[in-house]
């Protein structure tokens, strides 16, 4: 399961900015940067509690 966790992680930093490209076909510097924030929170505050 902790193999798994920072690939997820990167996808959700990834994901965001994906789907607002699709949607509007333009994308921002604001969702290159919500994307990242979530990516890094759910790395960690994830469901395995600190990475440490």
């Amino acid at each position: 399961m902790r193999k798994m966790h920072l690939p997820v992680s990167i996808t959700l930093g990834i994901a965001v900015p994906a789907v607002v490209y699709l949607v509007n076909g333009s994308i921002g510097i604001e969702f290159i940067v919500l994307g990242a924030i979530i990516g890094l929170a759910y790395w960690y505050w994830g469901p395995l509690g600190l990475p440490f």
